[in-house]
């Protein structure tokens, strides 16, 4: 028969092996995304990044639709991403990589951007979001599309979400879309992005199409270049 001590000790080491597994848990879930290749895992940018072969890359012939684009529309890379304004992966794409592909890919006419929605459902606020950016039209539509990334915490979980968008088009752009995303005149829009995105395989984002290239996640800026590089 085990002693108080020793039961105190068996019970803390239990507690400790389930503390160790729930952390490990919530390091690999995508909280509904996708992010790793083939699962839900977040790529480690040291040891799995390198074995990105640009070659064996999966290929699917995407559309750009009529959605905006972002750079010069005859550059020779087209980067076609299924994205979500709720998604914290999305995000980090946005903060960490996006500026350097603009930097030295968009800006010198290598590659041009096309983003496309994909609002996933346990996201609440995703939906409308997309269809505020879709609103506000293809002439600033990337100075919203910056606004929604950067201003998540005004808008995301909050239940005036709606309005809280409308007046930001309003103040930061001068562009009044209150008819526009009251009357859910852009939902068809963004559900048909969603619908294009699952016919081409996307479950998760961001996800990403470099000339058909398919790369699922938020992958650091090396993976990116490697790809364009290789389209060059």
């Amino acid at each position: 028969m085990f002693s108080k001590n020793n039961n105190a000790q068996t019970l803390w080491v239990g507690l400790s092996f389930l503390a160790v597994g729930l952390m490990l848990g919530l390091l690999v879930s995508g909280g509904g995304s996708s992010l790793g290749l083939n699962n839900n895992a977040v790529p480690d940018e040291e040891t799995v990044a390198p074995e990105v072969d640009p070659d064996t890359l999966e290929v699917v012939d995407v559309s750009i639709d009529d959605d905006a684009v972002l750079g010069d529309v005859n550059a020779p890379v087209t980067i076609v991403e299924f994205s979500d304004f709720q998604c914290p992966y999305c995000r980090t794409f946005y903060d960490e990589t996006l500026p350097l592909l603009i930097k030295n890919h968009v800006e010198t006419g290598k590659v041009k951007i096309i983003y496309r929605d994909f609002p996933l459902s346990g996201h609440a606020q995703a939906n409308i979001a997309a269809q505020a950016a879709e609103c506000v039209g293809d002439e600033q539509y990337y100075a919203f599309h910056d606004w929604l990334f950067e201003n998540v915490s005004l808008w995301s979980g909050k239940t005036d979400a709606q309005e809280v968008m409308i007046t930001a088009a309003q103040d930061n752009l001068d562009v009044n879309i209150r008819s526009c995303l009251e009357s859910g005149e852009m939902a068809d829009e963004v559900n048909a992005d969603m619908t294009a995105g699952r016919g081409y395989g996307v479950t998760g984002t961001p996800s990403f199409f470099i000339n058909g290239k398919k790369l699922v996640g938020a992958w650091p800026y090396e993976v990116f270049e490697s790809v364009i590089e290789s389209e060059l």
